[in-house]
């Protein structure tokens, strides 16, 4: 039986990124922030590594509820056995690079750069 996660967290410098993408206009909710970031780490090929720290912040079921997500991370990452930690990891990760060094969230470079 699995043990993945039911809750998607991120970091509470993790959080600020997501309040500062919604707050700047580049995404309507955090929801679809965070799957920018996760899309950014994939794009990059971020190491994906837990997230110690991270609040709980969404259901899986809000932010996967027809389970493509899971199905995407399980078909990109084969050897995972548990695609919601992942999701949380690549989330944080992304988040983590998209805000490196202390600057506003880059979406422009990250998409087209």
């Amino acid at each position: 039986m699995s043990d993945d996660k039911k809750t998607i967290g991120v970091t509470r410098e993790n959080q600020a990124a997501l309040s500062e993408l919604v707050d700047d206009g580049y995404f309507a909710s955090e929801i679809d922030a965070a799957k920018f970031a996760m899309a950014h780490a994939i794009k990059n090929d971020l190491q994906s590594r837990r997230t110690p720290g991270a609040d709980t912040k969404w259901n899986v079921g809000s932010v996967d509820p027809d389970g493509t997500l899971a199905a995407l991370l399980r078909t990109l990452y084969p050897e995972t056995c548990e695609p919601y930690r992942l999701l949380e990891d690549l989330i944080n990760v992304g988040l983590a690079e998209l805000t490196a060094g202390d600057r506003s969230p880059d979406v422009y470079n990250s998409m087209f750069g």
